[in-house]
């Protein structure tokens, strides 16, 4: 039984929760199965909606907060107003996160490299620019928001990642997760690159990156290092591995940071699920033991 009370008494002692990181979390979710110009998907807006659900039952992100554009609703006009709106809407202490599930599009350019699109319920692949979500876009409307750390997970392959490829701070840095949430982030992680398709089973029920958000963030699987807390960079790696696992190699999320900040988006449990703070198991006893010293003395 003594072994257990640093267990039951960090949740007092040492706990960091969302509200210690953020004052507002706002998400924007887009999931499109059926398709006005190309092929249609089975599980997109299944995908979505499993989003939504984990996000507002377990990270503590408010429904009022949660815009959900599905199948017709997700035209290139809603999209774009959308997402203008909920990078406007974030103050300076706020996160924010958007989830797109449907098809992308790589456009060669002509002195080389590639560009990526994301494509709307009536995007047009032979008119892509008109029609299409740029994802240079998405850098610039990142860039517009006050939000402290955003994140941009795609659901969906294709080349010309919006991203730099700058590395975070290391986890062993002292005072870790101070300098991870003060810091601002931009960070984007997307199903698969250029050529790879985002596979779906109807054993699943979900597309393989999605399945393994769900597995990395509601099963706590994507916290790497057991720290009770998961970060962008961390769910980046277990999908970059999980997802090329049981996609049999046909795709390999891709993960990048769209700046050199070096902040993390966060990702703490709802409700009576805490952070214990990464320290010796010696620590961790002493820290309990003088607590535990000075709710007697206080009693006296």
């Amino acid at each position: 039984m003594y072994k257990l009370l640093p267990i039951l008494l960090f949740a007092h002692v040492l706990a960091v929760t969302t509200d210690d990181i953020y004052d507002n979390s706002y998400a924007l979710i887009i999931g499109i199965d059926k398709y006005e110009n190309v092929s249609n998907l089975d599980y997109a807006v299944k995908d979505a909606n499993s989003i939504t659900t984990l996000l507002r039952d377990n990270f503590n992100f408010p429904s009022k907060n949660i815009k959900t554009l599905l199948n017709d609703e997700a035209t290139y006009s809603n999209v774009r107003n959308s997402l203008g709106e909920i990078s406007t809407s974030a103050k300076e202490n706020d996160r924010v996160l958007i989830f797109f599930a449907g098809h992308g599009q790589t456009m060669d350019l002509p002195d080389g490299g590639e560009m990526g699109y994301l494509f709307p319920v009536d995007g047009n692949k032979d008119n892509l620019f008109a029609t299409s979500i740029l994802m240079d876009d998405l850098k610039k409307i990142s860039s517009m928001s006050k939000a402290k750390h955003m994140l941009f997970l795609i659901d969906a392959c294709y080349g010309g990642l919006a991203a730099t490829g700058a590395r975070g701070i290391s986890s062993t840095t002292p005072n870790y997760i101070d300098k991870i949430t003060n810091d601002k982030s931009r960070q984007i992680i997307t199903a698969g690159g250029r050529g790879e398709q985002v596979i779906e089973k109807s054993e699943w029920g979900h597309s393989a990156f999605t399945l393994n958000l769900n597995r990395g963030l509601k099963d706590g699987n994507a916290d790497m290092n057991a720290d009770g807390y998961i970060t962008a960079n961390e769910l980046g790696m277990f999908l970059s591995e999980k997802v090329t696992i049981d996609s049999d190699n046909q795709q390999t999320p891709q993960y990048g940071r769209m700046t050199s900040q070096e902040g993390e988006f966060v990702f703490v449990y709802s409700e009576n699920t805490v952070v214990i703070q990464d320290t010796s198991t010696d620590a961790k006893l002493d820290v309990v033991l003088a607590k535990l010293e000075k709710l007697e003395s206080d009693k006296v």
